[in-house]
C-alpha cells in the first residue's frame, strides 16, 4: 500500500501524525445503521480504549525493586517464585482478553495506520459513511490492543471478495491516540534506522 494515498486528511493532520505500513492483527466490524438511532449522537458517543495488556509498569514497579533489595536472603527465592507466578497469571489473563476481543489468531493483514485513521482490507462490501469497530493488535513490548470506532472515508472495490477501507477515527481518546504515536513513532525510527546501515 502506498503511504497517504487518497486519505482525506487535513494538511495540520498530515504534518502532526506519522502513517506507516505494517502488518498487524486487525477484527474490524460494520456498526449496524439500524441500531444507531441518530447517527451524529452515536458518532458523538463513540470512543476508543486501550484494552488492557502486559504489566503495568509504574511506580510500583521500582516499589517493588526498593523492597527486594530490602528483603532477607531466605524470603528472596519466595519473592522470585511469586514474581514468576505473577508472570505467569499475566500472560494468562492477556491470552483469554485477546481470545476475547477476536485478536488472538485472526488473519494479520496490511494496514497503514496513524494517531488519526487506519486503511485495511476487508471481504465484504463497506459503503463511505459506514461506521466500523476495529480492534487492532499492535506488536509492541508488551503488546498493545486497541479498540477503536471509525468512519469509512474510502472504500475501493478490489476484486469480487476485497475491498480496501480507510477510516478516520471517531472520537480516538488520548490514551489510545498515544500508543497509536508511540508505535508510529517506534516504527519510523526503524526504518530510518535500516535505512541507513543499508546506505
Amino acid at each position: 500500500m502506498a503511504k497517504d494515498k487518497n486519505m482525506k486528511l487535513t494538511d495540520s493532520e498530515k504534518r502532526e501524525y506519522f502513517r506507516v505500513d505494517d502488518i498487524i492483527s486487525v477484527v474490524a466490524s460494520p456498526i449496524n445503521a439500524g441500531k444507531m438511532g441518530n447517527p451524529e449522537q452515536f458518532k458523538a458517543a463513540m470512543g476508543s480504549k486501550v484494552l488492557p495488556l502486559g504489566e503495568a509498569r509504574d511506580e510500583s514497579a521500582s516499589h517493588e525493586e526498593i523492597e527486594y533489595t530490602s528483603i532477607t536472603a531466605e524470603n528472596r527465592m519466595l519473592f522470585e517464585i511469586i514474581s514468576e507466578m505473577k508472570s505467569k497469571l499475566d500472560f494468562i489473563i492477556n491470552h483469554f482478553i485477546l481470545e476475547r476481543e477476536g485478536l488472538l489468531s485472526p488473519e494479520k493483514k496490511p494496514v497503514n495506520i496513524s494517531a488519526s485513521g487506519v486503511r485495511f482490507t476487508v471481504d465484504y462490501p463497506v459503503k463511505v459513511n459506514d461506521i466500523m469497530e476495529v480492534k487492532l493488535l499492535l506488536p509492541t513490548h508488551p503488546p498493545v490492543a486497541v479498540l477503536a470506532y471509525g468512519e469509512v472515508i474510502r472504500a475501493d472495490k478490489i476484486n469480487d471478495n476485497t475491498y480496501e477501507v480507510a477510516l478516520e477515527y471517531l472520537n480516538m481518546g488520548e490514551s489510545a491516540k498515544d500508543k497509536i504515536i508511540q508505535y508510529t513513532m517506534d516504527l519510523e525510527r526503524e526504518s530510518i534506522r535500516k535505512q541507513r546501515e543499508s546506505q
